[in-house]
């Protein structure tokens, strides 16, 4: 088994014996109790929390995390998130950990959501700076500036069509979609 199967492994085990999220701590003692796999590192420890950070930083879907008391993250696999109470205190190693999930998040913090599902859809996105950008008085347009942009190419995996594109018109080699965010839609009545 590797490193990464161990963790996902660890990760599932803990979440059935203690039915909370876990530490990279007790990841890698569970790993370690269960000899899952062998550490050929000086800092295994470390080496765990290296590899959950970069579940994260992937975008890989199959791990969460959420932040602790203090300096750490607590880890869990996202197939068993509907059944984490995330809202209320976590208990960690007699330690209580209160979890704040009611914060107030801005516009922007739902840019890296999006783009998080864009990627997996194929489509490449990319944040508009608007507040950069020249004021325009183009009434014809929906969107004067939006908030974000994706692209998505079409039919290109052949080599014959990537010759041909160089040929032809281009307008059947990629979608282009702008995306206006809004975090909360409000319906005025009159």
């Amino acid at each position: 088994m590797t490193i990464r199967e161990a963790i996902l492994k660890s990760l599932d085990d803990l979440y059935e014996l203690n039915k909370k999220p876990s530490t990279h701590k007790d990841v890698y003692e569970h790993i370690k109790s269960h000899k899952y796999c062998l550490f050929d590192g000086k800092t295994p420890i470390q080496t765990v929390s290296a590899l959950l950070g970069t579940f994260i930083k992937n975008n890989d879907t199959r791990v969460g995390r959420i932040k602790g008391n203090g300096n750490f993250y607590l880890y869990y696999l996202t197939k068993h998130e509907q059944h984490l109470n995330l809202d209320v205190p976590l208990i960690s190693n007699s330690k209580t950990i209160s979890v704040n999930k009611s914060k107030d998040y801005q516009e922007r913090d739902l840019h890296r959501l999006l783009s998080s599902y864009l990627k997996g859809n194929n489509v490449f996105s990319k944040t508009i700076f608007h507040e950069k950008s020249k004021s325009s008085k183009d009434r014809n347009q929906k969107w004067i500036h939006p908030d974000m942009i994706g692209i998505s190419y079409l039919n290109i995996d052949s080599k014959v069509n990537k010759s041909f594109i160089k040929v032809v018109d281009s307008s059947n080699t990629f979608k282009l979609t702008s995306y206006e965010i809004k975090k909360e839609i409000k319906q005025i009545m009159s």
